[in-house]
């Protein structure tokens, strides 16, 4: 007799005998509620067993898609990206000229060591090297100088392919002390450094702590006993005197003076006086005999050094390292390294064979007219008032009062925060001899 099953356990019977209903387990999903996409509910078997087919053979193993790029899509993104690479070349190039694509050593002359001194000797020409703290006014002071009709300086950013038309960033005999290259090293780096962190580390605001900075002619021998290294730093520089917008071509036969202006000339002086008159002989040696054929028949250099009030630098500089560079420096750091470079140029003032003069910038800041006959007469070119109007109205408007800013910061907050650390150094500050009064917020 047949039994009669009930509705909800017709699958007891083939459970019993250990088959599956593929009718109904491939009619379901694992959920039980919605019915497979594409497969029929009996039988198991698909609708559209060509289509999947069809599918699947355009599938990766992987399981992705794969797709064919048309040759006008592929076209599409290499213009797209040519073009930012093509404009991220031209913003660089529109600021550092050719240079940037280049280098500089595409530009450098061939001149042996002996052509430079006999050049430079039987042209009677001065080197004017001028150094300084960073912010102290050396690239507004060297504007001017350059705007004589007998001097010859380099030319602007485009022109030298570097910020500040800085000689020492672009040579390669000298250090440049980490200067320029803080934003890498910056970046990322939010802590301000202190203490002995800070005087291992190099760059504008503390290179000059740091051990072995101060060149000199004792130090740097061998690189005096070597006459190429007069020609490599000439050859380097010459293109950069010699074609400029103000002389053409042949700038530097046709000015008496050339000057470079690079803040580190302050830990340098010696060693520079050393190089550019460096007596080399005909066969290109260096003479150790000042009385043989090839000494220099006069000092070719002459050097100027640039200061400004403590305070004020101390507070420019850091207002720079935060503002372009992406840095912090503790106020002590950048204080010490300030009295330390100062310490540098003195002791070089004092062993210098050279002419040396002083320059400061509130001196030129409030009588620029002033500062500018007495620099000219120095270096032993033309002052003449209408030459000086000329150069004044060429660079424009002078700051009258370029430390007002800085002053009433340290005297509204700073005294409170830094005053002690101020008279830590106030006798090391005195000792430098730079005129200044300390006691700002009379």
């Amino acid at each position: 007799m047949a039994v009669k099953q009930r509705k909800g356990n017709k699958n007891i019977k083939t459970a019993i005998d250990g088959k599956s209903d593929t009718k109904n387990d491939s009619s379901y999903s694992a959920d039980k509620d919605k019915v497979v996409k594409g497969e029929s509910v009996r039988g198991g078997v698909s609708k559209n067993n060509n289509n999947n087919t069809k599918t699947k053979s355009n599938r990766h193993n992987d399981g992705k898609f794969h797709k064919k790029v048309s040759f006008t899509t592929m076209l599409m993104v290499m213009t797209g990206f040519m073009t930012v690479i093509g404009g991220i070349l031209y913003y660089y190039y529109s600021k550092y000229g050719i240079t940037i694509l280049l280098g500089h050593g595409v530009k450098d002359y061939k001149w042996t060591p002996y052509e430079w001194r006999k050049f430079i000797d039987d042209n009677e020409k001065t080197v004017l090297l001028i150094g300084g703290p960073h912010r102290s006014g050396t690239t507004i002071l060297w504007e001017a100088i350059k705007g004589h009709p007998d001097i010859v300086g380099f030319g602007d950013r485009f022109e030298t392919g570097v910020d500040y038309s800085e000689g020492v960033l672009f040579q390669e005999v000298y250090p440049r002390f980490g200067v320029g290259l803080e934003f890498k090293k910056n970046f990322g780096a939010p802590k301000r450094a202190k203490g002995e962190e800070a005087e291992k580390m190099d760059g504008l605001g503390r290179y000059a702590l740091l051990p072995d900075v101060h060149w000199t002619k004792d130090n740097r021998r061998e690189l005096l006993q070597d006459s190429l290294t007069l020609s490599k730093l000439l050859n380097r520089f010459a293109p950069y005197w010699d074609k400029s917008k103000k002389f053409g071509t042949d700038g530097m036969k046709k000015a008496k003076v050339w000057v470079e202006k690079s803040p580190q000339n302050g830990v340098l002086s010696t060693f520079l006086e050393g190089v550019y008159n460096m007596p080399i002989q005909e066969d290109g040696s260096v003479a150790e005999n000042t009385s043989v054929a090839g000494t220099p028949k006069r000092l070719a250099t002459k050097f100027m050094f640039m200061t400004r009030h403590p305070i004020a630098n101390v507070y420019a500089t850091d207002k720079f390292v935060k503002e372009s560079m992406g840095g912090y420096i503790d106020f002590e750091i950048l204080l010490r390294n300030y009295i330390q470079l100062h310490k540098y140029m003195r002791m070089d003032e004092k062993v210098l064979d050279s002419p040396t003069m002083w320059a400061r910038l509130e001196d030129f800041a409030t009588d620029p007219k002033n500062m500018l006959t007495e620099i000219f007469q120095f270096l032993d070119v033309s002052n003449d008032e209408n030459v000086i109007g000329e150069i004044l109205n060429e660079i424009g408007s002078v700051h009258s009062n370029p430390n007002a800013k800085y002053f009433k910061k340290w005297c509204e907050e700073g005294i409170k925060e830094h005053g002690h650390i101020l008279s830590k150094y106030v006798d090391d500050l005195m000792n430098l001899n730079l005129g200044y009064d300390l006691d700002i917020c009379k």
